[in-house]
């Protein structure tokens, strides 16, 4: 199950999305290969010390998107089992 605590702002916006696209859209929701390859790009450039400032505003950027998401499946597996 998602562990991460949510921001109430988020709970919101995960609430009102689940109630718009179905548990089944939201699963299948995937990034495009290219921005996941840019999240991997960055991360390791992260990890290597490299990052400039953009692209470290990139990278939490797209972490908490990727939060997002995830927070998102959660929910629509939690619908799905109800």
């Amino acid at each position: 199950m998602f562990a991460t605590k949510l921001p109430p702002a988020y709970d919101s916006l995960l609430d009102f999305l689940v109630e718009k696209a179905t548990p089944q859209e939201i699963l299948s929701f995937e990034l495009k290969p290219q921005e996941l390859a840019r999240s991997e790009e960055l991360s390791e450039k992260s990890k290597a010390g490299r990052l400039s400032e953009a692209e470290a505003y990139e990278l939490e950027k797209t972490m908490q998107v990727e939060l997002l998401i995830g927070g998102l499946r959660a929910r629509a597996l939690a619908a799905l089992k109800k």
